[in-house]
């Protein structure tokens, strides 16, 4: 079961101390490492990247926390490093969110402090290896969904122009605004994000300083590394 040791949301400020004090903060880490997927799974006609573990329960509305306007890459699953990073050329034809679904106060509140509505979208990235350390270019993005009617439940998003990936790339998980697709509390040593922020720009000073990353060809240090915790989206990889 997922641990909630959290207090209740109910205002924007308690939102953003909660979502990032009860994150452990690492260094700058420039690699993702080794990808957890066989050769198997390569030799399949398809996959779904994480979703070879089970999906906890997101944390709202009890202990409401969520991902704030901010790209994430799962780094780290209880399978291995790298669960989202395709192991062959394919494309991502289809992806999904698994949503909690915040009350009326907390609603109001994330609305005001993040904007409105609820949003998320995938991205494909391509780590790229510059002087300062490792970048990740944005190759391709699906449209953006808005969440309103998906809260509390499982979105499926079919993507009518399916997602072109290749060996090595990473699956993204985009949120402009906000989105209630997240669990904390889980072991340190086998769950960890990245998100797209700046080198140590990780505290929860630094949150009305990050965004998401939505323009193609825009490159963005996913510097800060978040143990314990869940991006709660999968996404289904069909090889070439």
């Amino acid at each position: 079961m997922l641990m909630k040791s959290a207090p209740q949301l109910n205002t924007s400020r308690s939102i953003a101390a909660a979502f990032l004090t009860t994150l452990l903060v690492a260094g700058f880490a420039l690699v993702l490492g080794s990808g957890s997927d066989s050769a198997d799974a390569a030799k399949s006609k398809s996959t779904v990247l994480g979703g070879s573990t089970t999906m906890q329960d997101p944390l709202c509305p009890e202990n409401c926390q969520v991902i704030p306007s901010v790209n994430g890459i799962q780094k780290m699953l209880p399978t291995g490093g790298s669960p989202y990073r395709a192991t062959a050329n394919g494309k991502i034809t289809a992806w999904k969110l698994f949503l909690g679904k915040p009350d009326k106060a907390d609603r109001a509140a994330l609305n005001a402090r993040f904007g409105s509505p609820p949003q998320a979208a995938i991205t494909i990235l391509q780590p790229i290896k510059t002087k300062q350390g490792t970048k990740f270019r944005l190759q391709r993005k699906s449209p953006v969904e808005g969440l309103n009617r998906e809260l509390g439940g499982i979105a499926t998003f079919k993507l009518d122009k399916p997602l072109r990936i290749k060996k090595g790339q990473y699956v993204a998980l985009a949120v402009p605004t906000w989105a209630p697709a997240f669990a904390d509390g889980l072991k340190s040593s086998q769950y960890a994000w990245r998100a797209s922020r700046q080198p140590r720009k990780c505290g929860a000073g630094q949150i009305d300083q990050s965004r998401s990353q939505l323009k193609v060809g825009s490159k963005r240090f996913y510097a800060c590394n978040f143990k314990g915790s869940r991006l709660l989206f999968t996404a289904k990889l069909k090889f070439d």
